[in-house]
């Protein structure tokens, strides 16, 4: 799996804005500050977003980006697909290796590499802005733009009817 440092940063905006915005704008400014990110690099990320109709800009002395759909239909797929041209799961190959290894054999590999990452991709497509909120507990926004499917969330983990990304991993 490689995801890029703009498929990376751009996470980190989306998840600083969705937790800080309480139904207004954030500057960039603000977050490339709390994130420790540079706003050059921001300001390309979030031109590929409003592109993508994932964010609108306000203009003005109050200013800034806003999600233009609840947080809960904002796939972390879809954002990376967006600003990460790299994201895939593959594997390296050593250019003596690959002339030693049978046809067949890289058609399995090749394989393999295909469909770990259509599987990783369909469970990027599943995590939401909102899980990540929610899992985080981060979400403590009065003003959310998703709160009904927030406190569903929320009760699915308190009951353990859904374990968190987290508990996915080893």
């Amino acid at each position: 799996m490689k995801i890029t440092a703009r498929g990376r940063y751009s996470m980190q905006a989306l998840f600083d804005l969705a937790h800080h915005s309480h139904g207004q704008p954030v500057p960039l400014h603000a977050i490339a500050q709390r994130q420790a990110l540079s706003l050059p690099f921001l300001e390309q990320i979030f031109n590929k977003l409003k592109k993508a109709g994932v964010v609108a800009s306000v203009r003005g002395p109050r200013g800034g980006y806003v999600l233009t759909r609840p947080c809960n239909q904002i796939s972390v797929g879809e954002v990376l697909r967006l600003t990460d041209g790299a994201f895939y799961a593959g594997a390296r190959e050593d250019a003596g290796e690959a002339s030693r290894t049978l046809m067949a054999d890289a058609v399995m590999s090749r394989l393999l590499w295909k469909q770990l990452s259509d599987h990783i991709a369909t469970f990027m497509d599943t995590v939401t802005v909102a899980d990540l909120c929610t899992e985080t507990s981060s979400n403590t926004c009065p003003d959310c733009t998703c709160p009904d499917y927030v406190r569903e969330l929320e009760g699915r983990l308190a009951s353990g009817d859904r374990k968190p990304c987290g508990a996915l991993g080893p």
